[in-house]
């Protein structure tokens, strides 16, 4: 009979996702649905800092599910998956009575969710690629969180989300595992009743890289599927005119490149696609890429939404920050992980810098533009990143 527990199988073969993992990935289509209408009240930078938050959880949630799928292989509980499905399905719907209700019920469920992930792994199992995925530390302060009134419940929020953004970069699997295997050794040697007996060794668990990637590509999918959402949702919900077709457009227009720019010429994909090797990036490394990635598009997609519903007139400071502060977001995390992987000072100065520090001019100056050029400077940014990275792989006819 085959274990219920993870595999620590590390071996890649001919892999993909799962029906069960597609079937998980639906509740993330409507999550994100929702958390864009935190969004619509204007937004305030209150409003921001509270959609950043939730989206971080959500995304958090997802990623434990996802990591815990993909080592798990065939002996995946589907159960599990399911009542891990259910949860994130309360945490979307729960978004829609924010902030004045439901905000405890959304903390709750979020703990369980966590500390439920975090007990799938059996004794002795060490999640080496990417250890938050076993580590619920970053759930304790939303478990306080919920005997805690608003706005200090926010506040806990966001404490638990730095704990689990900073073990990304602060907790490798390697340090953790020798130092659990040396704790381990310590207290058996001083043990009366296991002495002289062998320490047991940890078991590493790895990724599945090929699968890894396909699945954080999948989600890169479903945040630009929901982009196209609510880019239709919006020019269906005005009168149509030449500029809000021509909005509607370009927005459609900065989605496909961003498919484009994120999936062909990423830097995700491609390091996902190997194993782990002296020298690449730590795998936690691309998770917390990803999630800011992710979370850049998502807000860009949400920015666009906000413009085409406002087509008449000139863009508000909010809108005009969420769409240039979003698409100057995903061209500084490229830059980042541009570095990280090895691109040089051309690279950098050849689009990342300059199309970022654009982006904060456009989203400044945006309330004295017409949404059509607030919305068609954030394309010309894209297309020319798109433009150098197609022109460096030498995709241009004529180019070897």
């Amino acid at each position: 009979m085959p274990s219920d527990t993870p595999s620590p199988e590390t071996e890649p073969g001919d892999r993909h996702a799962t029906w069960m993992e597609l079937f998980f990935d639906l509740v993330a289509v409507a999550g994100i649905g929702q958390l864009t209408h935190l969004l619509h009240r204007g937004p305030s930078l209150t409003d921001f800092a509270l959609y950043l938050a939730l989206y971080l959880a959500f995304w958090m949630v997802w990623a434990c599910v996802t990591f815990y799928s993909d080592i798990s292989r065939d002996n995946t509980r589907i159960p599990l998956m399911l009542a891990a499905m259910l949860g994130l399905g309360l945490m979307a719907a729960a978004v829609a009575g924010f902030p004045e209700r439901h905000a405890t019920a959304f903390a709750a469920v979020y703990v369980i969710v966590r500390l439920a992930t975090d007990a799938v792994w059996d004794r002795g199992q060490v999640v080496v690629d990417w250890p938050t995925a076993q580590l619920s530390t970053g759930a304790i302060p939303w478990l306080i969180s919920l005997w805690v009134p608003e706005p200090w419940k926010y506040w806990l929020w966001a404490a638990g989300l730095a704990i689990d953004m900073l073990l990304m970069f602060a907790v490798t699997g390697e340090r953790m595992m020798a130092g659990a295997q040396e704790s381990l050794d310590r207290r058996l040697r001083h043990s009366r009743r296991f002495a002289g007996m062998e320490p047991p060794k940890l078991q590493a668990l790895h990724a599945d890289p090929a699968h890894l990637g396909e699945r954080l590509g999948l989600y890169v999918i479903i945040v630009l599927g929901e982009g196209v959402i609510v880019v239709i949702d919006a020019v269906g919900g005005v009168a149509w005119n030449a500029k809000v077709l021509a909005l509607g457009l370009e927005s459609f227009l900065i989605l496909a490149c961003l498919w484009a720019l994120t999936l062909t010429f990423g830097f995700i994909p491609r390091l996902m696609s190997v194993p782990t090797a002296a020298g690449s990036i730590p795998r936690q490394h691309v998770m917390a890429t990803h999630c800011w990635l992710t979370g850049a598009i998502a807000t860009v997609a949400a920015g666009l939404g906000l413009v085409l519903e406002h087509a008449e007139g000139h863009p508000t400071t909010g809108i005009s920050w969420v769409l240039g502060g979003a698409a100057a977001a995903y061209f500084v995390i490229n830059l980042f992980g541009g570095a990280r992987s090895g691109a040089g000072l051309r690279w950098a100065l050849s689009w990342p810098l300059p199309c970022a520090a654009l982006s904060l001019a456009l989203a400044a100056t945006g309330p004295r533009l017409h949404p059509l050029g607030l919305v068609s400077g954030i394309l010309v940014l894209i297309v020319w990143a798109l433009a150098w990275e197609s022109h460096a792989a030498g995709r241009w006819p004529g180019r070897n």
